[in-house]
């Protein structure tokens, strides 16, 4: 759960500050809320706070995530190696979830 927890601070902050990065437009500055809860949610998981809950809270909106990334890949004016990046973070963790949750 470690893993998830720790990739979900990574990717919560990168969400929160990509449009510094990748310039602001409407797709960027979308991006910032979703980063807030990703790093909110990471650190519930990272500090062991809420049980179960922030961990299937997590795989719920990275699942979203995930989709909703590759879905508008083609019409979004993320930069596209980060929205991959992204879609590959949010398969991680959603595989370390789910095996964290079946073995614990």
């Amino acid at each position: 759960m470690g893993l998830a927890g720790s990739l979900l601070v990574f990717t919560g902050v990168w969400h929160i500050f990509e449009w510094l990065m990748g310039g602001r437009n409407k797709d960027t500055l979308i991006l910032i809320p979703f980063g807030a809860v990703y790093a909110f949610l990471g650190y519930l998981i990272v500090t062991f706070q809420g049980g179960s809950i922030p961990a299937i809270a997590a795989l719920l909106l990275t699942s979203v995530g995930a989709v909703a990334a590759f879905s508008t890949r083609r019409g979004s004016q993320v930069r596209p190696w980060v929205l991959w990046a992204f879609i590959v973070f949010d398969v991680i963790i959603v595989a370390a979830i789910v095996a964290a949750l079946l073995v614990g």
